[in-house]
């Protein structure tokens, strides 16, 4: 099985390259590469193929942050098939580039039209806690969805109607331009490529589509990161004419916790130990995300120093284990002392060989070394 290529690369653009720049790019490449441009290259249907495949998954938002992230297989349906799931064949490769540009090669108008109109995918931002990140949850949400209208089955037209013939193209859902030296078939602006208009609209609805709650059940694996998106298929507005409905793009959101802060799937956080434990070393408690663990403190330990709990993370998404906690140490050195306390310090400074201030000089004591 032949190797995918970038996407980026079958562009031939960089990687943080403008949406602007990505379809100057697939202009000039499309025009290059399609088939109908090329009868005597037995490759040009294959590029054209792939290069529309790439176009598709980098112009939409959504899918070219799957695609940054986890590469092809974050917008492939499988083994096999296009970024959408399903195998695209040339008539679907030939509409899409037609719907961005219009038709600009073939003699006469195409009277292909439109068999209806796809839903259209919804976004939805969920919320979660770090905990529920790191352990997975399953969640429901209710959202408002656009969904066939019973009254007139989403025809959009009123009941005991049904739609006509467009006048504008006469029921072939395109029309006839021509710009420049270029004669182009475009979508019908009227029917929007339908090839039929309603005349009597329905009561109940806005072109076939009412609003109804839908409840959906979300499952989020262990390890799942802020910005990562969970597709429903299909869970997006209902299709029109027979046409698929539209995803659910569900964009997930990790709240800040107020202990930990996450990187990749490491753990930072900080642990206050006293200035005795720092000196002599100890066990403390420290908390992690699954609750608290015992960890050794080193004698002579010092502030800023970094112990690492060893797969106390977040667990690695596709599997394998876990990151690491990395606990970063702060000493609480006391503010006030009393004078025993202060003694005892001083005792044991000059014990250590270290400077003492053992005793701070009065104003009037200040005052008799100045005129001394």
């Amino acid at each position: 099985m032949t190797e995918r290529r970038d996407y980026y690369e079958v562009l031939g653009v960089a990687r943080d390259a403008t949406a602007q720049d990505m379809k100057k790019a697939y202009r000039r490449l499309a025009m290059k590469y399609h088939p109908d441009q090329n009868p005597d290259d037995p490759t040009a249907t294959e590029k054209f193929k792939e290069l529309t495949e790439a176009y598709r998954v980098l112009s939409d938002a959504d899918t070219r942050a799957r695609y940054d992230r986890f590469g092809h297989q974050g917008v492939s349906g499988g083994a096999g098939a296009s970024p959408f799931g399903v195998d695209m064949d040339m008539g679907s490769m030939t509409d899409f580039f037609e719907s961005v540009f219009g038709s600009m090669f073939g003699g006469g108008p195409r009277t292909r039209r439109r068999s209806g109109q796809p839903g259209r995918s919804l976004q939805y931002e969920l919320s979660i806690s770090l905990e529920q990140a790191v352990e997975g949850t399953a969640l429901k949400i209710t959202i408002p969805r656009p969904v066939r209208c019973d009254t007139c089955g989403g025809t959009g037209a009123k009941k005991g109607t049904g739609p006509v013939k467009c006048q504008r193209c006469d029921g072939r859902g395109q029309i006839l331009l021509q710009q420049g030296f270029f004669t182009m078939n475009t979508t019908c602006p009227s029917c929007r490529g339908a090839g039929q208009t309603i005349k009597e609209p329905c009561a109940d609805c806005r072109g076939g589509l009412v609003e109804k709650d839908a409840e959906y059940e979300v499952t989020l694996p262990p390890g799942v990161a802020d910005g990562q998106v969970k597709v429903i298929p299909g869970g997006g507005e209902h299709g029109r004419g027979g046409a698929p409905d539209g995803d659910l793009n569900i964009l997930i959101r990790v709240e800040p916790h107020p202990l930990f802060e996450r990187s990749d799937d490491d753990l930072y956080c900080v642990q206050v130990i006293s200035w005795p434990q720092a000196v002599l070393g100890d066990e403390v408690d420290v908390k992690t995300i699954r609750g608290s663990v015992k960890m050794k403190i080193k004698a002579g330990t010092s502030a800023g120093q970094v112990y690492v709990l060893r797969g106390q993370g977040v667990p690695h998404l596709r599997g394998g284990g876990a990151g690491d906690q990395h606990v970063r140490i702060d000493i609480d050195v006391p503010q006030k002392l009393s004078s025993n306390a202060r003694e005892l310090v001083e005792q044991l400074g000059r014990e250590l060989g270290c400077e003492v201030c053992s005793k701070h000089p009065s104003f009037l004591d200040r005052l008799k070394s100045f005129f001394a």
